[in-house]
């Protein structure tokens, strides 16, 4: 949607004017006063009052645009799907031959949802956090953690000992952490640093206090 420029007899008049045409609210816009116009003097001199009127971009319609610009400048060719969540935008990509837009266990995932944040905090003024999926891809994995925190629960209760789980990315160890945090016999707390970083579950008589 492109700028306007509108007049009226005051500034109001004409962002009303303005506003009226494209449908909108002034919380969907920016206005700039480009003449506050004058009553001049015996009628001498008097002209309206003109503004420019920009329309916002929302940060769910700049997600949808910078993604598939993305995606394109990787050589994707994919179909971009945009629905915002509480609190967050989701990005959802579909199409085939897109594994590589993943990475192991969804890291590039989260790099993309990252650098789309800070693309889309440029062009609009806000930075809302930004989810990005590839083929349904976090939905599978979620159900496998479920399964890989469930087993490593049962056996840390049944070993009496603690059991590290393999490196994941941060929003993994966020979902197990939550997968866990109501279970009755078990803690979880992460471990190592960078590419290095796990979870750990343990039995909560032999846990000691750490956080993520």
């Amino acid at each position: 949607m492109k700028d306007l420029e509108t007049s009226g007899r005051t500034v109001d008049e004409a962002v009303e004017r303005a506003l009226g045409e494209l449908g909108l609210t002034r919380e969907d816009v920016d206005i700039e006063v480009v003449d506050p116009g004058a009553r001049g003097l015996l009628g001498l001199g008097a002209h309206d009052a003109r503004v420019r009127v920009r329309p916002r971009v929302m940060p769910s319609i700049a997600a949808h645009q910078l993604a598939e610009d993305l995606l394109e400048a990787m050589g994707f060719r994919a179909t971009v799907r945009v629905r915002e969540q509480e609190g967050a935008v989701g990005v959802e990509v579909s199409g085939q031959n897109l594994a590589a837009l993943i990475g192991r266990h969804g890291t590039t995932l989260e790099a993309m949802g990252v650098l789309l944040e800070a693309m889309v905090a440029k062009r609009t003024g806000h930075r809302p956090r930004i989810v990005v999926d590839v083929a349904g891809y976090r939905e599978r994995r979620r159900t496998a953690l479920e399964g890989i925190a469930k087993r490593a629960a049962d056996r840390a209760i049944r070993e009496g000992r603690e059991i590290a789980l393999d490196p994941m990315a941060s929003y993994e160890r966020r979902l197990i952490h939550t997968l866990l945090a109501e279970h009755p016999q078990v803690v979880t707390f992460s471990r190592g640093e960078g590419s290095e970083r796990h979870i750990v579950i343990a039995p909560k008589d032999q846990a000691i206090n750490q956080s993520e």
